[in-house]
C-alpha cells in the first residue's frame, strides 16, 4: 500500500470504531458457530437412525471401524452412546486440524493483502460450509460441510490481529477480552438457539425441498446461514483495513499506540522470538486437554443424564453468561494485574472443574455438582487463551515497521530476522492451538470410550497441574518486564 493512501485512510480511521465493528462482527461469527454445539450427540445419531442398515454409507464405515477397534484391543464399553462419544470426537478433531493447517496461511495473507479483504475471503468460506449443511441429507455431505468450515474459518484470528494492530500494549488485554466476551455471550446465546431451532423441522415447513436434503437439523443451519450473511455484509460495508495503519501518526490521534522502537528497546528480537516458541507450545498442550474436555462435557450429560438439547444449551449458555461477566471485570485490570498470573488462576480452576466433573457418577445430585464444575471452567474460558494470545501480541511488530523495512530494500522482511510480523505470528500461534484443538477432541473421547468418565476428567485434572508448573516456570511476564522499564 503506497504511504498516499496509509494516509488517507487514517485521516478517517478510528480504533473505537473499529472494535466496536470487530466486536459485532465477531458475535455474530460465534454465534453461528455455537449453534451446533448442544446438537452433536442427537444430530449424530439422528444420521445413525437415517442411514441405519445401509453399509455403503461413510457413517457405516466410520461405525465398522470403531467396533473392529473395539474388538481388537478388547475395551470400549458395551454402552452404545460411547460409540457417538468418540465419532463425535473424530468430528471435532478433524474440524480443528483444518484450521490448524489454514490458520498460518490465512495469518500470512492478511499481512500482504490486509486483514479485511482476507477476511472477506474467509467468510465466502464459512457461507459455503453453512449452505452444506443445511441441505446434509447424509453424514457424509455433513462431514464435507465440516472440512469446508475448517479450512475457511478465519475470524477469530483475524479478529485478533486487528485487535493487536489497534492497540497499546498497555490496552492489548482490554481489547483481546472483548474477543473473549464476544465468545462468551455467543456461548450463552448461540446453544439456546441451536437447541430452540433444531424443534423446528424446516422439512416439514418446505416438503417441495426434501429431496434437495432438507433434514430435521436444516433449520439451526439455516439460522447460522442468516447470521454469516449479515456478518458479511456488515464487515464490508464498515470495517476498515488495519494492517497498514500508521502507527505514528494514529497515535497521536487517539493516544492509542506503540512503536516497535519502544518495543525493541524492551525486548530483543531473539527473546521475543524465544518467547513465541515457548507460548505456542504451552497454547498448544492447554488446549489438547482443555479442548478435549470441553468438546466431551455434552456427551457426558447425554450419557450420564440423558440430557436433551435444550439442557446442553443451558448448561453451555450459564458457562457463557459467567464467563462473560468474569472477563468484563477484569479486562480493563489484567494489564496491572498481570496477564501471567491470570493464565496460572485460570489452569488452577480448570484443574478444580474437572475433578469435579471426573465424580459425577453415582451422585445422588450429580447436576448441581456439574454446575459447579462449570462454574470453574467458566473462569478458565475467561482468561486462560486471551492473556497468552495477549502476551504472544506483545512479541511481534506492527504492520507500519514491515512498510519501513521495505521501503529501505528489504526483500523479504520476514526471513530477514529483523522483524516479526504480526499477522504471521499470531496466525502460528493460533495455529498450535489448533493442533490442540485437533488432537484434543479425539484424545479425549478415545480415552472416555475405553475408561469412562471418570477416569477422562480425572487424568484431564492431573494433566491441568501438569500444565501449571509448566506456565509458572516458562510463559514470560511480559509486562513486568515493561513496567520495570
Amino acid at each position: 500500500m503506497s504511504s498516499k493512501s496509509v494516509i488517507q485512510s487514517n485521516e478517517t480511521f478510528s480504533p473505537k470504531v473499529t472494535i466496536r465493528v470487530v466486536f459485532l462482527a465477531l458475535l455474530l461469527d460465534i454465534l453461528a458457530f455455537t449453534i451446533i454445539l448442544p446438537l452433536f450427540p442427537r444430530l449424530l445419531q439422528e444420521y445413525q437412525i437415517r442411514e441405519q442398515g445401509d453399509e455403503s454409507t461413510l457413517l457405516s464405515w466410520f461405525l465398522r471401524q470403531i467396533h473392529l477397534f473395539r474388538n481388537t484391543i478388547g475395551g470400549g464399553g458395551t454402552n452404545p452412546k460411547w460409540d457417538l462419544v468418540l465419532l463425535g470426537g473424530a468430528l471435532g478433531s478433524l474440524y480443528s486440524f483444518l484450521q490448524f493447517v489454514a490458520s498460518p496461511f490465512i495469518g500470512a495473507i492478511s499481512d500482504r493483502y490486509g486483514r479485511r479483504n482476507t477476511l472477506l475471503v474467509t467468510m465466502i468460506g464459512n457461507i459455503l460450509s453453512t449452505l452444506l449443511w443445511l441441505f446434509a441429507k447424509s453424514f457424509g455431505w455433513f462431514v464435507l460441510a465440516r472440512i469446508v468450515g475448517g479450512l475457511s474459518e478465519g475470524n477469530v484470528q483475524l479478529s485478533i490481529a486487528i485487535m493487536s494492530d489497534i492497540t497499546t500494549q498497555k490496552t492489548r488485554s482490554e481489547g483481546l477480552a472483548l474477543v473473549g466476551i464476544a465468545f462468551a455471550i455467543s456461548f450463552t446465546i448461540g446453544p439456546a438457539l441451536g437447541a430452540f431451532f433444531a424443534s423446528k423441522d424446516l422439512a416439514k415447513l418446505f416438503p417441495q425441498f426434501v429431496e434437495w436434503g432438507l433434514n430435521p437439523y436444516s433449520m439451526p443451519a439455516f439460522v447460522a446461514l442468516i447470521l454469516l450473511s449479515v456478518e458479511t455484509f456488515y464487515l464490508y460495508t464498515s470495517l476498515p483495513e488495519t494492517a497498514y495503519i500508521s502507527h505514528e501518526k494514529s497515535s497521536q490521534q487517539e493516544e492509542k499506540f506503540i512503536t516497535k522502537n519502544q518495543l525493541q528497546n524492551t525486548l530483543s528480537i531473539s527473546t521475543r522470538k524465544s518467547n513465541l516458541k515457548i507460548l505456542n507450545w504451552i497454547h498448544f498442550l492447554y488446549l489438547f486437554f482443555f479442548s478435549g474436555m470441553e468438546f466431551t462435557l455434552t456427551f457426558l450429560t447425554f450419557d450420564l443424564f440423558d440430557f436433551t438439547n435444550m439442557q446442553n444449551g443451558k448448561l453451555l449458555g450459564y458457562i457463557g453468561i459467567l464467563s462473560a461477566l468474569i472477563q468484563g471485570s477484569y479486562r480493563r485490570e489484567a494489564y496491572n494485574v498481570g496477564e501471567k498470573l491470570l493464565v496460572v488462576l485460570g489452569i488452577v480452576s480448570c484443574s478444580i472443574a474437572l475433578a469435579v466433573i471426573a465424580f459425577l457418577t453415582g451422585l445422588s445430585n450429580g447436576i448441581t455438582w456439574l454446575y459447579v464444575g462449570a462454574t470453574f471452567l467458566a473462569f478458565t474460558s475467561a482468561t486462560v487463551v486471551n492473556c497468552l494470545t495477549s502476551i504472544a501480541s506483545m512479541q511481534c511488530d506492527d504492520e507500519r515497521q514491515l512498510e519501513n523495512e521495505n521501503s529501505e530494500g528489504s526483500n523479504n522482511v520476514a526471513q530477514n530476522n529483523n522483524i516479526i510480523p504480526k499477522g504471521q505470528a499470531l496466525g502460528t500461534f493460533r495455529s498450535f492451538g489448533q493442533l490442540g484443538r485437533a488432537s484434543g477432541p479425539i484424545a479425549a473421547c478415545g480415552l472416555y470410550w475405553m475408561a469412562g468418565s471418570k477416569i477422562c476428567y480425572a487424568s484431564g485434572s492431573l494433566a491441568m497441574l501438569i500444565i501449571f508448573i509448566i506456565v509458572n516456570f516458562k510463559v514470560p511476564s511480559v509486562q513486568k518486564k515493561l513496567k520495570s522499564e
